[in-house]
């Protein structure tokens, strides 16, 4: 009974929550507006707490591994653990402004942008190769997809107009009038199928979201 009651009142606060946030959405409701404030002050502070746990969880299972001296896992955990402290500790000593810190600002430029700019870069060679396998004229869609393909890669090269002086006029308007349209109808889709999945939330028929099994 008592598991019935906790997982209702965890379905109401739910619905409470959601109307509250859409009515001052959408509604200048001074009482609402000051009620939606608390909520968003709790959701900050809420979200602070969680990242702190995950903090906490984070040394806990990497702290074991280094007591434990998993085999092929202690020494990147030791690693992690130091950087985490040495960037956390850079952070508090100007905790105002942490960015204005030199060495703070230097692992964050040399270290952080830089293996985004490698991560990007390898996923782009990871794309190409899907490109590759994809673009094979099988059958006329397939045949269309490796023309257009082709046409909006050459558009993005500097090689493209200078093949052809007309390659960027052809590959923009693949883009604009084949690839904006279908982006647009997928966004849309999936907005009726959020504004679905929150209706069912507000229900309690998506039991998923409550972290139970899916039914209902």
């Amino acid at each position: 009974m008592a598991e019935v009651v906790r997982r209702e009142l965890v379905y109401i606060l739910t619905a409470i929550v959601v109307i509250i946030m859409i009515v001052d959405f959408f509604f200048a409701v001074p009482a609402v507006s000051a009620v939606a404030g608390e909520l968003r002050t709790w959701a900050t502070i809420i979200s602070t707490m969680a990242l702190a746990l995950g903090a906490v969880n984070i040394i806990r299972v990497h702290s074991r591994n280094v007591r434990r001296r998993t085999p092929g896992v202690w020494y990147h955990s030791a690693w992690l653990i130091f950087i985490f402290a040495f960037v956390m500790l850079l952070g508090m000593l100007d905790i105002n402004n942490p960015a204005s810190n030199p060495i703070y600002k230097w692992i964050f430029d040399y270290s952080y942008v830089s293996l985004g700019q490698t991560w990007y870069a390898i996923t782009g060679f990871y794309i190409a190769s899907a490109a590759y396998r994809a673009f094979r004229a099988r059958n006329v869609d397939a045949a269309l997809l490796l023309i257009a393909g082709i046409f909006v890669m050459l558009m993005n090269a500097p090689i493209g107009e200078v093949i052809w002086v007309q390659i960027p006029v052809i590959g923009r308007w693949f883009n604009d009038v084949g690839q904006v349209p279908a982006m647009r109808t997928f966004l849309i889709v999936a907005a009726f199928g959020l504004l679905a999945f929150g209706f069912r939330t507000l229900l309690g028929r998506e039991r998923g979201f409550y972290g139970e099994v899916a039914g209902g």
